[in-house]
């Protein structure tokens, strides 16, 4: 992958005499010092529509100027220039700002070595855990993103500085990145603030403005593939760009399709088998073991599994084993033999580890001017994104128990725990079509000049429509109903067929399943009754309508001004999910959830004032003040304000201070107000589980006295033995949920020395403190607060079922206003641009965050995140360095990312101090390093530039995590590719 280029402020580059190479990129993409304001201190009339991205105007494309007119010309512009920053509605001409914006500009991702802008965002070092294309089990092919690892709900996105419609399966509160095409992408500006005052909900974290190009003209066509050298994982990527501008105006249209092939898990060493780690075993060379799952193809018995006198209780085996007292399988001769570790199923080789899918796309764009002060103009996009997520074949899990009337069951009574891995079914698949469409249209000017009042103010009247429609098709899972008469009572006919039922009551239409059969025992008419393909559906919907105007109000004396951006909006926002009606009910093997559906709205008033009281003089070259404020009011929780207040301080030496104070909210999605009930299977651990090594015997009463108590309060015995690593959560919405509420401080330090041309330095402080958070505690939080912390409404959370010796049923995990989040640290980059001599031209970045702290107050404890495994992956340095290198026509360049260590716990608990001191084991930092060399060449038919590279080139694994989910590691963090080696061409005409 190039070296991500961040810096701290937007630098917006004008008219190029000729095409840049990338090294002349590299070198006006650097995080400079604007010239100094003039000494009028004039600034810009205000607008709150998106600034027009970085791209030659088209006094660059003239023919009858000489090149010495128009570099003049560009630097005439330079000092009147006003553009729009992220988190700001005023337009400024002083590009530093009291917030910190990290930009990537188009250098930047053109020279990527992946194919979609989320895969680029989710490098830079504050953003974490958010989900991509590399989740397989819980992921629904799309990929967010999450400033502060806050949520990907509390980071807004913005495309040209309007929200884009959510994505995903339905209902969904937030952005899926990859719906933007990356080849209309101009530039990535990122808000590392709160910013609630500026643009309303959602802007907690931060905010992710993509800007597309404006004012093409020309025609661009771009390859690109890569792969790893395993051979898979294959990407490719087309895409087509075509404008044309005029006197009067400019539209742009852009078309392309990206393929991504899968990878499999069983073909990286590391994920090839599910591991597992005993902490409490003494010996450290005997922790690790290969673990698997208990339903194999040829079947296992769990202790303790059948009913022998009818009365709807397990009575325990008779000697199915001999005098063992484990689990059993079948021997193949009719009888039975012990289970040992050796028969549990590896489940890697069916699992995606990286998720394929394919996109096409479409996106337009233009303005036409009505008159010198006002023109029309409008957007369009078009997504159809097809993905799919793959997983192992059905375990059965005695969900329903095998009859002893069953013609195919032996043992002599009902059988409640028997395990079979359904292989003759094949693998599980949820396959999802979405369309994202997006329209936006409106008219935008400004005052005349010789208005009485409010001379140059910009103004913007427009509407914004978005809508997704997704189907999501689901493989693999069975029919309730049907297997419970499956394997119910069964007889063989007159005619010598198995018929389900008895023989005064058949089952039309069913077939008795030999499910306590071997391997390939069961056949398709026993396959066909029980299976069914689902297909569920769902919506998201955006209506904004918008109103807004600003710009200078008043001249000061000392240079300075006042400006002024006022402005008002009505948002609607819908979703819903509609479930296949199996799955519904829940009558299916697989996760049921009821449908959801519903919408609300909100209407806005906001304003945002600057007041710059000093421009140009020695000591004090540029002072700014800021203030912001938004009023809103919902139909589902009501009314409120938001404010923020910030202030930029530039004097001599380069140096600047800044800072902000803000409070932000987020109002509640429309799942979490009606999302319906629905099964969830996150990972954790049963307390009452008395099997601590996974070899399915006890290993003793439970030692904890509060754990011990609550077992049998809930009817646990004992000696317990369930072996899941897995527990079954019901989630669902709330109506009655206020919105969350945020306080956010930041405070910053800019040198950028005049004796060292092209060096700089940032160093920001954040403090972000959530209240009233919406959020489900998550189920191993649960049964930690029932059974080591002793809380009464946790363990009424908690349902077991007798008829399965106790083994939990489900954990009751809606989503409450409960406690909130805390956390800061300070962001932090050095970067150096400079020109050697013959050598050529070069840039150097390092770019990181410390993190100091991340709670998690979910009102009973407060939970520590940092360093710890127990929230997600937050260690306390992540950070990149990179340095590219261009003398033309070639040029090359490095990155390497870091990401520190922490540690991870047994039942992932570090915030129990006995775990964390005794029971815990370091995960290792991580560090990939990327390659890429690229080539330009100038012609006739104009500029054609080819690119190759390495990403992660040595091969560096993920970190190993024992609790992860997927591939013993975290998805949402490290490279689950390898290596991968790509090539790119693009020829502009």
């Amino acid at each position: 992958m190039r070296p991500l280029r961040s810096r701290i402020f937007a630098k917006r580059r004008l008219a190029q005499p000729t095409e840049p190479t990338a090294g002349e990129r590299a070198a006006e993409g650097t995080e400079a010092t604007p010239a100094t304001p003039p000494a009028d201190g004039t600034t810009p009339p205000a607008d709150g529509a998106a600034a027009p991205p970085a791209d030659q105007p088209n006094v660059a494309k003239t023919p009858d100027l000489t090149d010495e007119e128009l570099a003049k010309m560009a630097e005439e512009q330079v000092g009147n220039e006003t553009i729009v920053v992220t988190g700001s509605l005023i337009d400024r001409r002083e590009l530093n700002t009291p917030a910190p914006v990290t930009v990537l500009d188009k250098a930047d991702l053109d020279g990527a070595g992946v194919s979609t802008i989320g895969d680029i965002i989710q490098n830079l070092p504050a953003q974490s855990n958010a989900i991509n294309a590399q989740v397989n089990n819980g992921g629904d092919g799309s990929t967010r993103v999450d400033i502060r690892g806050l949520g990907a709900n509390r980071t807004l996105v913005l495309l040209n500085g309007r929200r884009v419609v959510p994505g995903g399966t339905g209902a969904d509160s937030s952005v899926d990145l990859n719906a933007i095409p990356l080849a209309v992408i101009e530039r990535v500006e990122v808000l590392k603030d709160g910013a609630s005052a500026i643009y309303g909900s959602d802007a907690i974290g931060g905010v992710v403005n993509i800007i597309t190009r404006d004012d093409f003209n020309g025609t661009e066509v771009a390859l690109y593939t890569g792969g790893s050298p395993r051979g898979d994982g294959f990407a490719y990527d087309m895409s087509f760009v075509t404008g044309h501008s005029s006197k009067k105006g400019n539209i742009i249209f852009s078309a392309g399709w990206q393929h991504q092939s899968p990878v499999m898990a069983g073909d990286r060493t590391y994920s090839a088998f599910d591991k597992d780690y005993d902490f409490t075993e003494a010996d450290p060379t005997m922790r690790e073991s290969i673990g698997g799952s208990s339903a194999t193809p040829g079947g296992r018995i769990a202790p303790g599994a059948i009913d022998y006198d009818g009365d709807g209780i397990p009575d325990g085996m008779t000697n199915l084993c001999g005098a063992m007292v484990g689990a059993c399988k079948p021997n193949g001769s009719g009888g039975w033999a012990p289970f040992t570790d050796d028969d549990l199923y590896n489940y890697q080789p069916s699992n995606y580890l990286f998720t394929p899918s394919q996109r096409y796309n479409a996106f337009g764009k233009g303005h036409y001017d009505l008159s010198d002060n006002a023109k029309a103009f409008f957007e369009g996009l078009y997504l159809n994104r097809q993905s799919d997520q793959q997983l192992a074949s059905e375990p059965f899990l005695a969900a329903v128990p095998i009859s002893r009337d069953s013609i195919y069951n032996t043992t002599g009574g009902d059988v409640y725990d028997y395990r079979r891995r359904l292989e003759e079914f094949g693998p599980r698949r949820s396959l999802q079509n979405v369309d994202t469409f997006r329209i936006v249209a409106g008219l935008s000017g400004k005052v005349p000049e010789d208005a009485p009042l409010l001379k140059n103010w910009k103004w913007e009247l427009s509407y914004n429509y978005g809508h997704t429609t997704s189907t999501q098709e689901g493989d693999g899972n069975l029919i309730l109903s049907h297997l419970a008469n499956a394997v119910g009572p069964s007889f063989i006919d007159t005619d010598g067929t198995p018929r389900c039922g008895t023989p005064a009551a058949p089952i039309p239409g069913c077939v008795p399943m030999n499910i306590m059969g071997p391997a390939g025992s069961i056949n398709s008419q026993m396959r066909d009754y029980v299976t069914f393909t689902g297909v569920s559906s769902g919506f998201n919907d955006q209506k904004t309508a918008l109103a807004q105007a600003g710009g200078r109000i008043t001249k000061l004396p000392n240079g300075g001004d006042v400006s002024l951006a006022v402005g008002t909006d009505y948002r609607q926002e819908a979703g819903g999910s509609t479930p296949d009606p199996l799955t519904a009910t829940g009558d299916t093997t697989g996760n049921a959830f009821a449908p959801t559906k519903g919408k609300y709205d909100v209407i806005e008033g906001f304003g945002e004032l600057s007041v710059v009281p000093v421009s140009g003089l020695s000591a004090a070259q540029w002072l700014e003040f800021n203030l912001a404020a938004r009023g809103f009011k919902y139909d589902t929780f009501g009314s409120g304000l938001t404010w923020k207040a910030g202030a930029l301080f530039k004097t001599v030496g380069g140096i600047a201070i800044r800072g902000t104070y803000s409070t932000a909210f987020r109002a509640p999605s429309v799942a979490e107000l009606y999302q319906g009930k629905a099964d969830d299977f996150p990972s954790a651990t049963d307390p009452c589980d008395t099997d601590l090594d996974g070899d399915g015997v006890s290993d003793g009463p439970i030692a904890d006295p509060v754990t011990a108590r609550r077992c049998a309060q809930q009817g646990v015995a004992p000696n317990a033995v369930f072996g899941t690593s897995q527990q079954r959560a019901v989630v669902g919405g709330n109506a009655d949920l206020d919105a969350e509420t945020a306080k956010v401080f930041t405070a910053g330090l800019v040198i950028e020395p005049p004796a060292v041309k092209g060096l700089s330095f940032t160093l920001d402080y954040f403090n972000i403190k959530i209240s009233n958070a919406i959020q489900a505690l998550g189920a191993q939080v649960i049964l930690a607060n029932c059974y080591t912390r002793d809380q009464d409404d946790a363990c009424n959370q908690i349902h077991r079922d007798p008829q399965l010796a106790g083994a939990i049923d489900f954990v009751d995990d809606p989503v409450a206003n409960v406690g909130g989040t805390t956390t800061d640290g300070v962001d932090f980059a050095l970067a150096y641009d400079h020109k050697q001599g013959g050598a050529g031209h070069f840039h150097h970045q390092f770019e990181g965050q410390i993190l100091h702290k991340y709670t998690l107050d979910n009102t009973i404890q407060l939970l520590q995140g940092v360093g710890y495994y127990d929230l997600g992956v937050y260690p306390r340095l992540k950070a990149n360095f990179s340095t590219t290198w261009d003398l033309k026509p070639i040029d090359a360049g490095i990155n390497v990312r870091y990401i520190g260590g922490y540690k991870e716990c047994v039942d992932n608990d570090c915030n129990t101090p006995e775990n964390l001191q005794m029971y815990s084991r370091n995960v290792d930092l991580n560090v990939t390093g990327d390659l890429f060399v690229g080539y330009t060449q100038k012609s006739k038919v104009g500029t054609t530039r080819f690119t190759v590279g390495v990403n992660n080139i040595t091969d560096q694994k993920p970190s190993l995590i024992y609790i992860g989910f997927a591939g013993d590691s975290d998805a949402s963090t490290y490279d689950y590719m390898g290596r991968y080696v790509y090539a790119r061409l693009s020829q502009l005409f």
